[in-house]
């Protein structure tokens, strides 16, 4: 018996390791091939070389990089179902904020198209890589979009409230919103309206989820406390639920 668990356990240590190996050769041999992910690499070496400024909202772009670097790219998200909610909710307009703007590819498709958006992370990583990718556009393009780190729950905008907000895949990781939403009515003007998409029940699920959502009635409990709920909306071809919200 013991000497098959020593053998059951040497092959499960060979298989890891193997595909360990294979994930680390490929992810080499995609940098050198594709230079807008060599950029990226670059931008996250260098914020590793500075340790002391990363928190746990950077491990997922390092993360992204090794095991998903594709969604790092912007031909990923120019083809991705979150660039095309935008002329469903026509109340999102104005100067709007994204609430975990992650690496930004989804504001800079919002900014071509028009929108005036102005982007926020708690992740250093995923703002270098948002501002990277926006000095990459036209100055039309540059000029309606900005981004920055920040914390709603310590921070003030610079300026002027926001006339709008929307969030997309963020509130599943967050375990009580009532801070974040507490801190967002310091960012929104009075009455603003604010779009939050989170997955519908365990779609794109990863260890970081900290809520599933499985209906309308289970997103629109987890906001109203805190929010103005006008509708939710279930999109089962893109397994995701969207609220249209309203600050009170």
């Amino acid at each position: 018996m013991a000497l098959k668990r020593y053998i059951y356990n040497l092959a499960h240590g060979i298989n890891r390791y193997a595909n360990n190996l294979l994930t680390y050769t490929t992810h080499k041999i995609v940098l050198r091939r594709d230079i807008e992910l060599r950029n990226i690499n670059k931008i996250i070496k260098k914020a590793k070389d500075n340790k002391h400024i990363l928190n746990k909202n950077d491990d997922i772009f390092i993360t992204r990089l090794k095991t998903n670097a594709e969604a790092l790219k912007m031909n990923f998200w120019e083809r991705h179902f979150e660039s095309m909610w935008l002329s469903d909710y026509p109340e999102i307009s104005g100067r709007i904020l994204d609430f975990g703007c992650g690496s930004g590819h989804l504001d800079v498709l919002l900014a071509r198209k028009g929108q005036t958006i102005h982007g926020i992370d708690m992740s250093s990583i995923a703002i270098s890589i948002a501002n990277h990718i926006r000095m990459k556009e036209i100055d039309s393009v540059q000029k309606r979009l900005s981004f920055a780190v920040a914390d709603v729950t310590r921070d003030l905008p610079i300026g002027d409230k926001f006339d709008s907000a929307w969030s997309a895949h963020v509130f599943e990781h967050i375990v009580d919103p009532t801070a974040i939403f507490l801190g967002l009515r310091n960012w929104l003007k009075d009455g603003a309206y604010m779009m939050i998409s989170v997955p519908l029940g365990t779609a794109y699920d990863d260890p970081d989820h900290v809520n599933h959502f499985f209906n309308s009635e289970e997103l629109r409990s987890f906001l109203s406390s805190h929010i103005t709920v006008i509708k939710v909306n279930i999109f089962s071809e893109y397994q995701v639920i969207r609220a249209l919200c309203r600050l009170s």
